[in-house]
């Protein structure tokens, strides 16, 4: 439950009161950008995809203990909000089915496209070039020679002066594709809308990459701004086990009051969510020992 929010000097408000009236002289962000970025989606007892693709634990802290949340920390929320906005106008206009609710728990498809007599189903992402590169499995495979003829002014670790300047080349790898999430994201949307009779022919994602263009992208190997990223079909029944047991792991914890299931090693990025993007890692033994490895250096 979103409870407080951070003020640039670190001081604690409750979100109540920072939208009544700012404590301080004026306010960070203007208030509708506030007001947006203090909506949750409201607790109907039956979980979303999405809420059922992260851990358990993280999902029933968040549902059960008040946290707080940096404002600052939710501007690309803002980014992907307006993104999914704008192109879902641009599908209306098309007269393309777009953001429509598939169920009571509002979980919602981005676009329907058709194709001769089935459909495309196509999720859109705005994401950084890291999360793009793990997506699309590119990795560095090697060097070569700049291909502009480019060559080194000075000397040091990366070479003499007068030396060819050498580039990273880079490759996509099936083995280092991660799209677990989205897979099943997208499989459970097909599910659904089968069981409706709208046939599913391919499923996909569209990805705008954040950082397209610059330094950063082009040095993970992302050269576009723009992706095309085919998804799997999987099977409906491990689709549907998959996310019954996720369901059944969090009714339960719910029901007794706590939580036994901490967040996997894919689920908690590693660690790095723990460390840096959990609002209620205060809360989770997990958590907790992640921050303060981070605290420790």
């Amino acid at each position: 439950m979103l409870a407080w929010f951070k003020c640039l000097d670190n001081q604690i408000t409750t979100v109540k009161d920072c939208l009544a009236k700012c404590r301080m002289d004026e306010r960070c962000l203007t208030l509708p950008t506030l007001t947006l970025m203090a909506n949750e989606r409201e607790w109907t007892g039956v979980p979303s995809t999405t809420q059922l693709l992260n851990g358990t634990m993280y999902e029933f802290l968040k549902l059960t203990q008040p946290y707080v949340v940096d404002p600052d920390s939710r501007a690309f929320m803002l980014a992907g909000t307006k993104h999914h906005t704008s192109l879902e106008e641009i599908a209306k206009t098309l007269s393309l089915p777009s953001e429509v609710a598939l169920n009571i728990d509002r979980d919602i498809f981005d676009l329907l496209e058709p194709e001769g007599s089935s459909f495309v189903l196509t999720d859109y992402k705005l994401w950084g070039s890291y999360r793009v590169a793990r997506a699309l499995g590119i990795v560095e495979v090697g060097k070569k020679p700049d291909p502009s003829g480019a060559v080194y002014k000075t000397s040091g670790k990366w070479g003499k002066a007068g030396e060819p300047k050498m580039v990273s080349v880079f490759q996509s790898m099936p083995q280092e594709v991660d799209l677990f999430n989205e897979e099943l994201q997208l499989n459970r949307y097909r599910v659904m809308l089968e069981e409706l009779g709208i046939a599913i022919s391919k499923m996909q994602l569209q990805v705008t990459v954040r950082d397209g263009g610059l330094v950063i992208a082009s040095g993970r190997g992302i050269t576009r701004n723009i992706y095309r990223v085919p998804i799997n079909r999987l099977d409906d029944g491990k689709v549907k086990e998959y996310f019954k047991e996720k369901a059944i792991l969090l009714a339960e914890a719910l029901g007794r009051g706590y939580c036994h299931e901490a967040c996997n090693i894919r689920e908690c990025w590693e660690g790095v969510r723990c460390k840096g993007y959990c609002e209620v890692a205060r809360y989770c033994p997990k958590g907790m020992l992640y921050q303060q490895e981070s605290s420790n250096g």
